[in-house]
């Protein structure tokens, strides 16, 4: 199936979301903790995150986008869905240029390389927040039923080549027609094939050590869990 391909600024669309915490009195402007990442979807549009990014978090939230991490504005919490372990929230204040697209069941393969733009490097020092996004590339390499472990969110999930880092929950996994095929939420409990092996050998040239290092694999909720969940918003 050949897609039309539209020009997105990733980093526009697809963004930190963070919890203010107002208990300290010393600042005005409060502390902004990091969540995870979010994406812009749907014609409305709105913002797409993993459930368990916001859940028991009930003060306000705010975004802000790259390279103008001056501007924050904030988003209001919509609809959730533990179940499928995805969340949508507004932010009034930011109409992105566009939005990502939801692909139908049929454009998920398993030989087209999607990619994942997410915040796991971020990083908090003093009362400063240093944002450092992270494009992952790779593929989905199966889909799964991994309902026993989480629920309706594990029924069809993707398996990504690549893992799913400390905050690249509720990125999404994103063909390159821009075309959101699922979001990400965990790693899998097993690894991928290992990324590097260290070999020690004799002076007989036998192996006298193997070390491994293996790589995560991660995890996407299906975005006909998405569509269905968006679909009841409109």
């Amino acid at each position: 199936m050949i897609l039309p391909v539209e020009t997105i600024n990733p980093s526009e669309t697809i963004v930190p979301l963070f919890g203010v915490d107002e208990s300290d009195k010393a600042s005005l402007l409060g502390k902004y903790v990091f969540l995870g990442t979010g994406a812009f979807v749907g014609q409305r549009p709105f913002l797409v995150t993993a459930e368990h990014v916001v859940r028991g978090w009930n003060r306000p939230f705010v975004i802000t986008t790259m390279p103008n991490t001056d501007d924050i504005m904030p988003a209001n919490l919509v609809a959730t869905n533990r179940d499928v372990d995805l969340a949508f929230l507004e932010v009034p204040g930011y109409p992105p240029e566009r939005a990502l697209k939801l692909a139908q069941d049929n454009e998920i393969t398993f030989n087209q390389t999607v990619f994942c733009l997410e915040y796991s490097t971020t990083r908090s020092q003093r009362r400063a927040i240093h944002l450092s996004p992270a494009t992952r590339l790779g593929n989905v390499t199966r889909l799964v039923d991994l309902r026993e472990r989480y629920g309706k969110a594990g029924e069809d999930a993707l398996e990504l080549s690549f893992p799913a880092l400390l905050g690249a929950s509720g990125a999404p996994v994103v063909s390159n027609s821009f075309r959101i095929w699922g979001v990400v939420i965990a790693n899998v409990s097993y690894h991928l094939l290992p990324s590097q092996i260290v070999t020690v050998l004799d002076e007989k040239n036998q192996i006298l050590e193997e070390t491994q290092f293996l790589l995560p694999q991660g995890l996407a909720v299906h975005v006909k869990h998405l569509r269905a969940m968006l679909q009841s918003l409109h």
